[in-house]
């Protein structure tokens, strides 16, 4: 399927799941709203190049040089184009009262007049716009972001620790090959769930299977662990090996293989010094405990799922274990922190 179906596919994700840990029962209702920042974007087009080279990039992406905007302003100008896009050539042309709608809703400047918000956005933002239009459906990158791109590209297939996971298949050694963007789905206690593995890598000969996701990250390379911990990669790792598990479990042929822990290659746009980090915990069930006197507990993906997958299709109005009608334990909640 195309990631565009895969991603309209109502099956619960890493990133949904991730995203309600981090959040909880009271962002319910933004788990299925479209991040976009920076950070991202540059991730996205790093996987692109890697993962389906540059002919994916291109149609993905419009590199373009334009004035320094304030990420603040591109946000908004990104917004009021995809409301008023079809209605208005420019930015110019938006009626003031649309902008400053969107300035409150975005709290942008709230200590300035309104009308000096909506003439700022218009001066700062014009030439953004007017390239939105240009790029159509496109990404819009910067040449700096792009050159930085090429060169986080670059350290990832020359680098001696990341150099054979993105090399080309040899055609001397045809029981290992590499597959990009693999797509799954599972089901596990009646909740269907969906992943999509940057890289696989097999070995027909020895017969197993190495999983591999990429990051592009903020922290340097050897402060990886940080960014697993902001993000909880271990609900990537565990849930994608086992749906992937389920999948080879069925096939005739890649059931007797082995499939190995996941791997996460990171690379930093700044350091650009590509390092690979084993999840040595990948196929552990339950609870994780880590850290100093064991404050750190990841709980299963699939015990995340199954109370996300209740709350989705329930829609309670408290959580589990609040009781709306009598009295509730401060003690007890008070030691779940």
């Amino acid at each position: 399927m195309s990631e565009e179906t895969y991603r309209a596919d109502p099956a619960l994700s890493y990133s949904t799941l991730a995203r309600y840990e981090r959040e909880g029962f009271n962002n319910l209702d933004k788990l299925f709203d479209r991040l976009e920042t920076p950070s991202l974007t540059f991730g996205s087009a790093v996987d692109s190049i890697i993962t389906g080279g540059q002919e994916e990039f291109d149609e993905r992406f419009m590199v373009a040089e334009f004035p320094s905007t304030p990420d603040s302003i591109t946000k908004m100008v990104k917004s009021l184009f995809s409301q008023y896009g079809d209605s208005y050539r420019s930015l110019i042309t938006i009626p003031d009262d649309a902008i400053i709608k969107e300035t409150e809703y975005q709290s942008y400047q709230m200590n300035w007049k309104p009308e000096t918000r909506a003439k700022v956005i218009k001066e700062r933002g014009a030439d953004y716009y007017n390239l939105l239009f240009i790029a159509g459906s496109k990404t819009i990158l910067d040449t700096q972001t792009y050159q930085d791109v090429c060169n986080a590209v670059r350290a990832l297939k020359e680098s001696k620790s990341t150099q054979f996971y993105f090399a080309e298949d040899n055609p001397f050694e045809p029981d290992i090959e590499r597959f990009y963007q693999l797509k799954f789905k599972g089901e596990f206690n009646g909740v269907k769930y969906r992943n999509m593995a940057d890289l696989i890598i097999v070995n027909h000969k020895e017969k197993w299977v190495k999983p591999v996701d990429l990051k592009t990250s903020s922290h340097t390379e050897w402060d990886f662990y940080k960014s697993f911990v902001d993000w909880r990669y271990d609900i990537q790792a565990r849930l994608y090996w086992a749906i992937i598990r389920q999948n080879m479990d069925k096939d005739e042929y890649f059931k007797d293989f082995k499939l190995l822990d996941y791997d996460f290659i990171v690379v930093n746009r700044r350091t650009l010094t590509p390092l690979v980090w084993t999840c040595p915990f990948t196929q552990a069930l339950g609870t994780l405990t880590f850290g100093e006197g064991g404050h750190i507990k990841y709980r299963s993906p699939f015990e995340i799922g199954e109370e996300l997958h209740y709350y989705l299709s329930s829609r309670p109005k408290v959580p589990m274990g609040i009781s709306e009608t009598g009295p509730n334990d401060l003690k007890k909640w008070l030691n779940t922190i």
